[in-house]
């Protein structure tokens, strides 16, 4: 069996800050633009609609940070069944 490339070997970490990443810059677009489009005088009725808003985007970038953290979990584990399987056949 070959040996893995270091950047196959490095996937899992890449994949980990990426989804800390992704869940920190997709909050941060939200409430800015949450930010920009909030009312300037204030409409106490338009506050509902804000908190179900951030709700949403704090939901949406769990869900993206978790698929990313998943994806580098899973290319760890099939590293780690390489590496076992190819100390088997030495």
């Amino acid at each position: 069996m070959t040996t893995l490339p270091p950047i196959v070997r490095r996937l899992p970490t890449i994949f980990y800050a990426l989804g800390a990443l992704f869940f920190l810059w997709s909050i941060g677009n939200s409430w800015v633009e949450l930010a920009m489009l909030a009312n300037p005088y204030g409409d106490i009725g338009m506050q509902g609609i804000e908190n179900l808003a951030k709700s949403k985007s704090l939901y949406q970038a769990s869900v993206e940070a978790a698929y990313m953290v998943a994806n580098g979990a899973v290319i760890h584990v099939l590293i780690a069944i390489f590496d076992r399987l190819r100390g088997a056949a030495e």
